[in-house]
């Protein structure tokens, strides 16, 4: 049998190619990353490309190659069947991940698990930026990233600084067989509606429950936060309106009902300063003069 010999020169020079690259690039070599929460996963994808996730959570979908990813489950029962099957060396996780047998399951796999979590307001959102850059070794690529979150941040509360008053907002994640469910007390909803310039109109109940369309009629919203797909697939605005028994209180004034990306909405991820923004201008057209 022939034996294999290796040509020297040809992986000397690899060698050093390998070492010519900067140090973060050097690190993110063979690096198998999988990612949990929408925000983790975008901020991974935008510091070190979204070549090195192996797999995300259900609520990930920016950017969208990684929709195409293993899926792990969901956020708060995640497989560790699954996950260990991609044969990651790094978990980065948001403070949601769960549950925590699946978790001490992982990390006695010998997985690094990297938990993340940070106050929800701006400067939470890019100390988060910073944070991940720095378990991945890209903290030139993460401070710029933050910087331009943070600057997002900073001008929407100078935009919306002594705001008078605070429209109620609601949350309707979608209709099941005629009847609306509502968004209740959740922190991320919560404090998106709080940066926003709004306030939750359903705050007397907490996670998601039924809410009858008369119900609904009898103290309106001042404004509905909904899926945008869930719009389109209702047929439009005025349809979505109609099911949820607003036509009334919302005629003519189908601004009112706002239709947005909730996994990025939500997420407090570097888009969500943009989505928290274009929610705020619902809310306060006024502050956005100019």
């Amino acid at each position: 049998m022939r034996d294999f010999r290796p040509n020297r020169r040809l992986v000397l020079a690899g060698a050093m190619a390998l070492l010519a690259l900067p140090g973060g690039a050097r690190a993110q070599a063979g690096r198998r990353v999988v990612c949990a929460g929408a925000d983790v996963t975008e901020i991974v994808a935008d510091l070190a490309g979204a070549g090195v996730i192996q797999g995300v959570d259900t609520t990930s979908h920016i950017p969208p190659e990684v929709r195409n990813l293993p899926s792990i489950g969901y956020l708060r029962q995640i497989s560790a069947e699954g996950i260990l099957s991609l044969k990651p060396d790094l978990l980065i996780a948001n403070r949601d991940l769960g549950p925590p047998n699946a978790i001490e399951q992982i990390r006695g796999a010998g997985v690094r698990i990297e938990i993340v979590d940070f106050p929800l307001n701006g400067e939470g959102m890019a100390a988060k930026v910073r944070h991940i850059g720095s378990i991945l070794e890209r903290e030139k690529q993460a401070d710029t990233l933050a910087g331009t979150v943070a600057a997002a941040m900073t001008d929407l509360a100078r935009r919306l600084d002594g705001v008078a008053s605070r429209p109620r907002v609601g949350f309707i994640r979608g209709i099941d067989g005629g009847t609306p469910i509502a968004g209740g007390r959740m922190g991320l909803v919560d404090a998106t509606y709080a940066l926003a310039g709004g306030s939750n109109a359903f705050g007397d109940f907490t996670l998601f429950k039924p809410v009858s369309r008369e119900v609904l009629a009898a103290a309106p919203p001042d404004f509905i936060v909904a899926d945008g797909g869930s719009v389109e697939s209702a047929g439009g605005a005025a349809s979505f309106i109609d099911q949820l028994g607003l036509t009334s209180a919302f005629a003519g004034h189908q601004e009112r009902l706002v239709a947005a990306d909730l996994a990025t909405l939500f997420a407090f991820g570097p888009s969500g300063a943009r989505e928290i923004t274009a929610l705020a201008r619902r809310l306060h057209p006024d502050r956005f003069v100019g």
